[in-house]
């Protein structure tokens, strides 16, 4: 826009006329490809991320795995994870694996001690409310029950993703996520990575090092 243009605006608003409407926003171009799932396995992996096709049967096996190459026993976890995998707690407490209270206290002293208990938890499990098949990102909102710590603090970050949870695009996730009922929401797509020390790509700096997504089918 012209200087002169803007600024006889700015003046005409000052003088209490009213501003012109604004000009229609084009419409969001849709996003679609012949196979979503096939597109996303070959995203997320392209960023690094691990995926691993699976069922009810053999999830906890894969967790295992993961579990044994951490050589860790603690976790973290969202509440409500049954409702993706059918006794997954359960199954978790019979193979001695041991889930950590995520909750944070709002007393200051108390945080700094739940933030130094929980920070040294280097598994964390979460569900994915829904998943970007042209990016291969995984889309978590945080709120109640679902700790921010669990996907963001943790070295490895476990990902359970329903095969039908998958959509094209961007614009498809913010459809589908409850933007009213949740504290945030993140996109994830693959481990934290970062090239700002001498240009060396280096991954885990502001988050997972490594990010395994179950993909339920």
């Amino acid at each position: 826009m012209e200087r002169d243009v803007f600024l006889g605006r700015v003046q005409a608003a000052l003088r209490g006329d009213a501003l012109p409407a604004p000009a229609a926003s084009a419409a969001v171009p849709q996003v679609r490809f012949g196979d979503a799932v096939a597109r996303f396995v070959e995203e997320a992996r392209a960023v690094d991320a691990e995926v691993s096709r699976v069922n009810s049967n053999t999830a906890l096996e894969a967790i295992s795995r993961i579990f044994e190459a951490a050589k860790e026993f603690r976790y973290l976890a969202w509440d409500g994870l049954d409702d993706v995998l059918p006794g997954l707690a359960d199954r978790l407490q019979q193979a001695s694996y041991q889930r950590v209270d995520a909750t944070v206290a709002t007393d200051p002293e108390q945080r700094r001690a739940d933030h130094a208990r929980i920070g040294v938890v280097p598994l964390g499990i979460t569900a994915a409310d829904t998943a970007i098949a042209a990016s291969g990102s995984v889309v978590l909102a945080h709120g109640n029950g679902r700790p921010r710590s669990a996907s963001l603090l943790v070295d490895t970050h476990i990902v359970l993703l329903p095969v039908g949870r998958i959509v094209h695009s961007l614009a498809d996730a913010l459809e589908v996520v409850d933007l009213e009922s949740t504290s945030n929401v993140v996109v994830v797509t693959g481990p934290s990575r970062t090239s700002d020390i001498e240009s060396a790509l280096t991954l885990g700096v502001h988050g997972p090092r490594h990010v395994h997504i179950l993909l339920i089918e």
